[in-house]
């Protein structure tokens, strides 16, 4: 009796520590777009318009997914775009399989096991009278 109630101690423990990804990071992740040249940017998420430059924000993580295009705009500038790319963040992963492998699985399944490569962005946008200078 003593050995099951430590065993189910030991199981609720590692599930409970475990998916670290799941219990800290939610279900949403930062968008940080930090000042840059010109001030003001727009700023759209696979075309829908997000706000103005600088501009912190938590998106969703079923919203902000691999092959997203982040676009940064202004009038007389040249758009600047950003793929975003989605990896396993290192963290996440080691202390998953420390406390065992079902974390892991656990994590990797329902995707908050992955961040995003949108955390920090620095934007400079070139003005569109330069581009057409620099092809003649």
């Amino acid at each position: 009796m003593k050995q099951s109630l430590i065993l189910l101690m030991m199981l609720s423990l590692t599930i409970l520590a475990g998916s670290c990804a799941t219990i800290l990071s939610g279900k949403k992740n930062t968008i940080n777009i930090k000042h840059g040249t010109p001030e003001k940017a727009l700023i759209y998420l696979d075309g829908e318009f997000l706000g103005e430059a600088p501009l912190k924000m938590r998106i969703s993580k079923y919203k902000l997914q691999h092959g997203s295009m982040l676009e940064i705009k202004k009038e007389g500038y040249q758009t600047q775009r950003f793929e975003v790319v989605r990896s396993p963040h290192t963290w996440y992963v080691v202390a998953d399989i420390l406390t065992g492998v079902l974390p892991l699985i656990i994590d990797t399944a329902n995707g908050n096991i992955y961040r995003t490569n949108t955390r920090n962005i620095e934007y400079i946008l070139v003005p569109s009278n330069q581009l057409n200078q620099g092809k003649e």
